[in-house]
């Protein structure tokens, strides 16, 4: 079967996934308003989007209908540079501390979008935070450089405790 080509009334699969690389078609800096500086530990980044609860009805077995809030997306997403870069290849943005930092991201979304996920792993763990002032999040970053996120490349010569199974020398 030959694969399906991508047209507007059939999205690509990452027009649905929340990640994306920091190859992909970053959303240019916001021009006006107050705008936040995004530090983001992942390699591939991140698409930011925010949800707004709406009431609807839902049909109910046995008849009748019953209120229930949905979560709707919200027609802007931001997405947010990542820390890795091909080899070979200079970073098209700054990193800091292994930290990718995206400027120009509305501070409007960002409150919002971080209130959505203050109980992710990302933002409890540090791997992505925000400041009002550039200079802040780089050096912020700088001082985290340590924080892990458990996708960082594995030496196949020392490959630590994390990776069980693992015989030095060893072919497959």
């Amino acid at each position: 079967m030959p694969p399906r080509e991508h047209t507007p009334a059939t999205p690509r699969v990452s027009d649905d996934v929340l990640t994306a690389s920091a190859a992909s078609d970053a959303t240019p800096p916001a021009t006006t308003g107050e705008t936040v500086t995004v530090a983001c530990k992942l390699p591939h980044g991140l698409r930011l989007r925010t949800f707004t609860m709406a009431e609807t009805s839902e049909p109910v077995m046995g008849g009748g209908f019953r209120k229930v809030e949905v979560a709707r997306p919200d027609p802007m997403t931001f997405v947010i540079h990542g820390a890795a870069v091909p080899k070979g290849v200079s970073a098209e943005h700054a990193i800091r501390g292994g930290y990718a930092i995206t400027p120009g991201v509305p501070k409007d979304f960002w409150d919002k979008w971080l209130a959505q996920n203050a109980d992710s792993d990302l933002v409890r763990s540090g791997l992505i935070f925000a400041h009002e002032r550039s200079h802040y999040a780089e050096d912020e970053a700088k001082e985290r450089r340590d924080v892990r996120s458990g996708l960082e490349p594995i030496d196949p010569s020392n490959p630590q405790a994390r990776v069980r199974g693992v015989e030095k020398g060893v072919a497959a």
